[in-house]
């Protein structure tokens, strides 16, 4: 795989063209046939977990450390024991060993006592990688146009947007979300995101990836269209010792769009300091 996607088309138009002459237009147009994410303007998706899932064979995501069970919110309304942060095993072999490193001092922070807020808690962008987890509570609406796809992720109106087109930009500028192109293939769409800042986590462990990471996501929707599954591919020399793979599974279901206001948290969420908190010297109404 390609670490910096170029032309995504170039072997699929020339075999289309071949097609072309075997096929007639209807079943060519059958085949192409797009996936419908949102039939109605209703349907929104729904992740299974906050977790990843990993794949059958192959290098996979980082898991809960063994040494730390994750005892959840709703383990807690069920049996009572006290909710714990979900802390990730470090001696995951993807992991080179600084990003190791990472995930091992924010486990000695929790296991200190200290709380590990997600960005979310301050207003920051969680960026891709978690986007894919978050439409836990809240759904996750797909927008298709002609030009683009937009992903909207109700619970904090995080917004992505992918082009429909085959080349990266000349010149990626480093962000939050990257920069996602993509195609359907046959019915699947294909994204492929570069230009990342480094800055967020693959995940709720805080495994970190560097401003290298090269992601492809894969989404399909099942033949009764209640299901929807991404596989997404990992590629970063800087942070991982080989390419990896996860996948995440969503449910359909039927929301209306919520309007989140949200306060900004006092701690940083990239350096865990606590920022001054702005008083106002007189009222203003």
């Amino acid at each position: 795989m390609s670490r910096h996607a170029g032309n995504f088309t170039t072997g699929v138009l020339a075999g289309a063209v071949c097609l072309a002459g075997s096929l007639g237009l209807s079943a060519i147009a059958e085949a192409a046939s797009p996936p419908d994410f949102a039939p109605n303007p209703s349907v929104g998706w729904f992740a299974y977990s906050r977790e990843f899932i990993p794949p059958r064979s192959g290098a996979g995501p980082v898991r809960q450390d063994p040494a730390h069970p994750h005892v959840s919110n709703d383990d807690f309304r069920v049996t009572g024991r006290q909710p714990t942060f979900a802390m990730g095993d470090p001696d995951n072999p993807i992991l080179k060993p600084w990003a190791a490193e990472k995930i091992r001092r924010r486990n000695a922070l929790i296991l200190a006592g200290k709380p590990d807020f997600s960005p979310h808690a301050s207003c920051w962008p969680i960026g891709v990688t978690q986007f894919l987890l978050s439409p836990m509570t809240r759904p996750l609406y797909f927008v298709q146009g002609p030009k683009e796809v937009v992903m909207i992720l109700t619970s904090f109106n995080d917004v992505r947007r992918i082009h429909l087109t085959d080349k990266h930009s000349q010149n990626v500028k480093p962000s939050w979300y990257g920069e996602s192109i993509g195609h359907y293939e046959g019915d699947a769409l294909v994204v492929d995101t570069i230009g990342f800042n480094g800055k967020a986590f693959v995940d709720r462990y805080g495994t970190p990836y560097s401003e290298q990471l090269h992601m492809i996501e894969r989404y399909s929707v099942s033949a009764d269209g209640k299901a929807l599954q991404a596989e997404v591919t990992y590629d970063d020399p800087k942070a991982y010792s080989t390419q990896w793979k996860a996948l995440i599974k969503y449910h359909r279901g039927r929301d209306l769009p919520v309007e989140v206001a949200c306060a900004e948290s006092a701690i940083d969420p990239v350096t865990g300091k606590l920022n001054e908190i702005p008083i106002a010297e007189k009222p203003d109404f």
